[in-house]
């Protein structure tokens, strides 16, 4: 993807195993291995598990019920997060033994997740608190739970007000790491939606510095652009009832102010005209309050 004229460059593919070097070509755009799910209903799934989602919040520090975000990730699957935190989850499945279908409600994460239950309840209880003490937009940089997971964080907080960052944006069609990497998560976030207008955009969230920004935008567009050109993803329930655009995915990197990487912007310049890229910095207190700083956009280098 570099500018013609602006350098000679060569890519080469090296295989350790038989220690041969090959030439590959600068056009190749590599490896795009990607999954893409079938797109399910949200309010349907919240439906079967109406009783087990009401038990969770009936648990839960009284101001924490409103800020908690509830998030089906598939038809049996729903993630409580606080901030984007994950603190909780419902499973939907056969119980054991039967073929009658139970609700299964886990707390924590990884080796520390544990089932929710009579035994369970007041430890339950007692993270949450913790959890609610230390996770708020005014909180101690200090705390652990302040830190944790800050691409998350981010993401929740412009979920709220994506027309901020993008006026055009159809806020109602808003889908996070769809199509999904087949090697799993990269540690970014990676959102997808529309404008009115019709045309997909790509937008990857960084809370903290990172040189690589660009390219792992740019690694992102290029795989929402190939399932697009195939047609797949509305084949596969995504953006119904919109009227797609044929033209290429426009790509939007969010990130604090002061933590974008002086280099991301020299990066973006060798991009190809078809990549139409913005890079959007926000407020440094961008947990207190969603404001732009300032935009840069491709056109200007075209």
């Amino acid at each position: 993807m570099a500018q013609s004229g602006a350098s000679q460059v060569g890519l080469f593919e090296l295989d350790e195993r038989c220690e041969t070097l090959e030439s590959v070509q600068i056009g190749d755009e590599g490896n795009l291995d990607i999954r893409l799910v079938h797109s399910f209903n949200h309010e349907r799934t919240l439906e079967h598990s109406q009783t087990a989602v009401n038990q969770l919040l009936g648990l839960l520090p009284e101001g924490m019920k409103t800020r908690t975000e509830i998030r089906p990730l598939s038809s049996t699957e729903i993630s409580f997060r606080l901030h984007g935190l994950e603190f909780a989850r419902i499973r939907h499945g056969a119980a054991v033994g039967s073929f009658a279908r139970q609700d299964k409600i886990t707390f924590g994460a990884g080796a520390n997740e544990n089932p929710l239950t009579d035994a369970t309840e007041d430890l339950f209880r007692e993270l949450m608190q913790r959890v609610y003490d230390g996770r708020f937009a005014g909180g101690s940089v200090r705390n652990p739970l302040y830190r944790l997971q800050p691409e998350r964080w981010l993401e929740s907080a412009l979920r709220q007000g994506l027309a901020e960052l993008e006026p055009s944006i159809r806020e109602e069609f808003v889908y996070v790491q769809v199509p999904a990497f087949a090697g799993g998560d990269r540690g970014m976030i990676d959102l997808l939606s529309v404008t009115r207008s019709g045309r997909l955009l790509v937008l990857e969230l960084k809370a903290n510095e990172d040189l690589h920004l660009p390219l792992q935008g740019l690694d992102y567009w290029l795989r929402v652009r190939q399932v697009h050109a195939a047609g797949e993803l509305q084949k596969h329930g995504y953006f119904n009832g919109v009227e797609l655009s044929d033209a290429p995915p426009l790509l939007m990197l969010v990130a604090p102010a002061l933590r974008i990487h002086p280099a991301n912007e020299t990066v973006l310049r060798y991009l190809k005209p078809e990549v139409d890229w913005s890079v959007i910095a926000l407020d440094e207190h961008w947990r207190q309050r969603r404001r732009v700083i300032f935009r840069k956009r491709s056109e200007v280098y075209v």
